[in-house]
């Protein structure tokens, strides 16, 4: 099956081997509120927020096409 994205074309992925990277990650200032306001939008949150005190939250959302992107707040 080909992969069409935005009017371009790429080859299938290889289905024995990662190459590249899974997702993208955006980094937000405050996790809760950009959850908060994704909701409003009628953005589904797939997991999270999921916080690791003094360190970091994260979260995931899809985009239209449903490719995952990680949110993260460094603490």
């Amino acid at each position: 099956e080909l992969i069409t994205y935005a009017g371009a074309s790429v080859a299938p992925a290889p289905q024995k081997e990662h190459l590249g990277y899974r997702m993208i990650a955006l980094e937000v200032d405050d996790m809760q509120r950009t959850v908060d306001y994704l909701k409003t939008k009628g953005v589904e949150i797939v997991w999270g927020p999921r916080v690791r005190e003094g360190l970091y939250a994260r979260a995931e959302i899809c985009d239209p096409n449903g490719y995952h992107i990680e949110l993260r707040q460094w603490f």
